[in-house]
């Protein structure tokens, strides 16, 4: 993995993206990071339009706000909100209800994921620093720093758990100090949990989606796929979804049955967010804003 002073990835806050930049803008941000880890990796086949492909922009897939440029992670709040959390230390509110976009705080450092959880955003980023940011307030404290790279965050119970560069989790628990509880897990861009407090992870350079036990440690390998995931959710359903060049998937863990969801065509979407409404939220990459999927887990 190359050092923590290698070269920043461009900022994508909303005022500075440029309608020109390539659709692939939003992919590379997090691609690149996927280079930096050593990790090596192959190009998805595009997706092959089929009945029930969601297209964007339709009534399927609707822009929702095209002037907040390519977020490196969203995270919905569940209550009417987004938070944007950009390569250049912004993280921003996204107002369903209204559209409009504001401010929460800034120099965050060079983001790389977010998770909303009861009041606070927990905000992870390149060079190995785990913050809490008051949503209310925008006031931020560091919960571990020293670490790793790191990728995705979530919540479980009173313990903020993250990925890292190393293929490792680690638990930050509330007024604890941070401990891995996995490790030999590939690189995984996001992180989510199930209601049983069970992790699962995307490996990008193998392909693989894992199930992880953060108690004991213990890891099963729930699908392989030919090509990178790039994005991991838990639906309402207990469902996890993921995305594989263009195509979400679903797996049930407890039986191991996969299948298509859906594509995406139109967009050049990495990695989505899913609500607890079944709606998924992304960026569309190129600068061009946020997408909403109505009704994904539904599909």
């Amino acid at each position: 993995m190359r050092s923590r002073t290698a070269t920043r990835l461009p900022l994508d806050r909303p005022a500075r993206s440029l309608a020109r930049r390539g659709r692939a803008l939003g992919a590379a941000l997090a691609l690149g990071a996927l280079l930096a880890s050593g990790a090596t990796m192959s190009l998805a086949a595009p997706a092959v339009a089929a009945t029930g492909d969601v297209k964007c922009p339709s009534v399927d897939c609707v822009w929702i706000a095209p002037t907040a440029g390519s977020p490196v992670a969203i995270a919905p709040d569940n209550a009417g909100a987004l938070y944007l959390a950009y390569s250049g230390g912004d993280l921003l509110k996204l107002d369903l209800a209204t559209g409009s976009l504001s401010t929460v705080t800034t120099g965050l450092g060079n983001l790389r994921g977010v998770a909303v959880a009861d009041g606070n955003a927990y905000i992870t980023n390149f060079d190995g620093v785990l913050q809490q940011v008051s949503l209310a307030t925008g006031s931020r404290r560091t919960l571990a720093a020293g670490l790793p790279s790191l990728f995705g965050v979530a919540r479980s119970g009173a313990t903020t758990y993250v990925t890292d560069g190393n293929g490792e989790i680690v638990a930050v628990p509330d007024g604890g100090t941070a401990r891995v509880v996995a490790t030999g897990l590939g690189f995984s861009y996001g992180l989510a949990f199930d209601k049983a407090g069970l992790a699962y992870t995307a490996d990008m350079g193998q392909g693989r989606i894992l199930q992880t036990n953060v108690v004991t440690g213990t890891t099963r390998v729930l699908a392989s796929e030919t090509y990178e995931p790039t994005s991991i959710s838990v639906g309402g359903d207990g469902l996890v979804y993921f995305l594989v060049g263009g195509e979400v998937k679903r797996v049930n863990a407890a039986t191991g049955v996969q299948s298509h969801v859906t594509n995406l065509l139109g967009i050049n979407s990495f990695s989505f967010s899913l609500a607890a409404s079944g709606d998924a939220y992304t960026s569309g990459g190129a600068g061009d804003g946020l997408w909403r999927i109505n009704g994904l887990t539904s599909r």
